[in-house]
């Protein structure tokens, strides 16, 4: 059956039901720049602790390394110290053995001191890198905030135009109209409305019957008996 409304109202009402879902849909982009560049930060400022912490790794190592062979020259250099203070040949060559032995062992010491050293440069060459991406994404970060601030501010005043024209139009629904049009709007939001398609809704794209179609030659609104949106054709 069809309603007391015209299909000029009701295509205004589509119009700016649809205008006001873009500009939602617009407003609703603007928080997941700013959480994707918000995330894109934290990433870059978990990478320069991750740096940073293998630095802190690398120099510990390196500094072990550099304790044992402090230790280990000292203990050589008492061990010399009591060579002359042998009486025996066997003690003599028991510790000249030992000195041997310990000598080798801060060969292998220095050995891995000089790795750690190289490994220790390695590592602080990625802390540029990460420094650099967490200055950029700060400055990313900033620009974006700033660019959706005053986007969401051109938007809401746009929302709240197109809410008082909408409101407007509202009012200007025969009351016999009006539940039907809030009820399904309700429900469906700006897809609660369709524009015809051919012979078929432009919701659903069930066919509409001859009926149907002749009510809305005459300007009429009918509900799609499919998806029960308020079909109307798309000129008068």
């Amino acid at each position: 059956m069809a309603l007391a409304v015209s299909a000029d109202a009701v295509r205004t009402l589509h119009r700016l039901h649809r205008q006001l879902a873009d500009l939602s849909d617009q407003l609703a982009a603007g928080p997941r720049q700013v959480a994707a560049r918000t995330k894109q930060l934290a990433a870059a400022e978990a990478a320069h602790a991750a740096a940073l912490d293998e630095i802190k790794k690398a120099k510990m190592a390196v500094d072990q390394k550099q304790l044992q062979l402090r230790s280990a020259e000292s203990k050589i250099l008492d061990l010399e110290g009591k060579l002359n203070a042998c009486k025996t040949n066997r003690e003599y060559q028991t510790l000249r053995d030992q000195i041997a032995a310990d000598k080798m062992a801060t060969k292998v010491l220095e050995d891995e001191i000089l790795e750690g050293l190289e490994r220790l440069d390695a590592v602080k060459t990625h802390l540029a890198p990460a420094e650099a991406e967490i200055a950029t994404s700060k400055a990313s970060l900033a620009e974006t905030k700033a660019k959706v601030e005053g986007e969401t501010s051109r938007l809401e005043a746009e929302v709240a135009r197109i809410r008082g024209d909408l409101d407007a139009a509202e009012r200007e629904l025969p009351a016999d109209s009006r539940d039907v049009y809030h009820r399904i709007v309700k429900s469906k939001g700006a897809d609660g409305m369709a524009a015809v398609e051919g012979t078929s809704c432009g919701g659903c794209f069930q066919q509409l019957t001859g009926n149907m179609l002749a009510e809305l030659s005459m300007g009429k609104v009918v509900p799609c008996r499919g998806c029960g949106c308020l079909l109307y054709l798309t000129s008068s």
